[in-house]
């Protein structure tokens, strides 16, 4: 190359280096800084003839002034290559670029001020950590408040399984003593998951335990004040919840059924082993109207026979293999095929053929109640 294109060459990269936004020094073989653009100039002054190192004598109080060993004491990005480094009690990233020069390479180093990015992830960092906590303890509650399995009053024998698919779940059921011969099991499902679903399963909690009494008057009347409490909240129209409830009277042997929407039909597994489908309607809770539109039907039901309710995460995923959904077809496949199973062999027995089914990940919550009549 000519030494006239040399100079072209030196006079261009000169130009390009003087006119960047950044700091940015040019250090030769003993990395002696022989150039600095003025944003460098501005910053840390005319170090030109200085060794680089000079600049992370005050910030990193490193005592050799050489730029190599300074170096080694920032932290290397592994993909990017940059160096990340205090100077001066700022931080910057540090990108170094190899850059011909007439005879001889030189090298390029670009400072970076990330001083706010990295002040901006500690805090993002911090307030994770924050809702982590407050998200994990929320789950801890919420779970808290779901009842056990376990014999309620000799009335029900309870047995579930609850798959949320994060952390806080909009899925939620309980079972409430009416009186000595009568118990009220109900499951819930509110659109979407997070904080706002996790807590609208707790106001079905508290709201259902709080006017119990009503589901001896009749579920619709339940529903009804559920509906009518929603409604007073003042939630937007677009979020929603399905309730069905479901009360066992153990002397009458019957069954009363009121459904708020819930698209997962009961399901009975007698005690031959035969299922039966409860086909009962009626609309969500939502804010659109409170004008209640419920029905309670009512059905017998013997000793040893055995009630199921589920939400809609067990049996919408598709299955690409089978090219159709588990469905409640499948529950009741594997509820007739597993009837000798104790409560919870059966429900683990319908949640694994169901995964196993459509074989991905659940992108929805899971929940499951299998009620023995006592």
């Amino acid at each position: 190359m000519s030494a006239i294109a040399l100079q072209n060459r030196e006079r261009i990269l000169s130009h390009m280096v003087e006119n960047m936004a950044n700091p940015v020094m040019v250090l030769d073989e003993k990395n002696e800084i022989v150039y600095e653009n003025q944003a460098m100039k501005d910053i840390f002054g005319e170090l030109i003839g200085e060794n680089a190192g000079i600049l992370f004598v005050s910030g990193d109080g490193i005592e050799e002034c050489d730029y190599s060993n300074a170096l080694e004491k920032g932290k290397r990005h592994p993909v990017s290559g940059k160096v990340e480094m205090n100077i001066a009690d700022v931080g910057y990233a540090l990108t170094e670029t190899s850059i011909p020069f007439g005879e001889n390479s030189l090298l390029a180093v670009m400072l970076e001020d990330v001083s706010e990015k990295k002040q901006f992830e500690s805090q993002t960092i911090s307030q994770l950590s924050r809702y982590n906590s407050d998200t994990e303890m929320a789950s801890r509650i919420q779970q808290g408040v779901l009842p056990i399995d376990s014999n309620y009053w000799n009335i029900i024998q309870l047995s579930s399984i609850f798959l949320p698919a994060e952390e806080l779940s909009g899925d939620a059921y309980d079972i409430i003593k009416l009186s000595d011969d009568e118990a009220l099991v109900y499951i819930a499902d509110v659109a979407g998951h997070g904080i706002q679903a996790s807590l609208l399963t707790m106001y079905i909690n508290e709201k259902v335990r709080a006017n119990a009494e009503l589901a001896r008057q009749g579920l619709d009347k339940l529903l009804a004040e559920i509906l009518r409490g929603f409604v007073a909240f003042g939630i937007d129209s677009s979020v929603y919840m399905t309730l069905l409830c479901c009360a066992y009277n153990r002397a009458s042997g019957e069954l009363a059924i009121a459904n708020a929407g819930h698209n997962c039909y009961p399901l009975i597994l007698r005690g031959g082993g035969r299922t039966e489908e409860v086909p009962v309607k009626g609309m969500p809770i939502c804010a659109i109207s409170d004008e209640s539109s419920y029905e309670e039907e009512i059905v017998g039901i013997s000793k040893g026979d055995r009630l199921l309710l589920y939400t809609d995460g067990l049996i919408e995923e598709y299955s690409k293999v089978e090219k159709s959904v588990f469905g409640p077809e499948g529950v009741r496949r594997v509820a007739e095929m597993n009837a000798g199973l104790n409560g919870k062999e059966l429900a683990e027995k319908i949640i694994s053929e169901a995964a196993k089914y459509t074989m991905i990940s659940a992108k929805d919550d899971r929940t499951l109640l299998v009620a023995e009549m006592l």
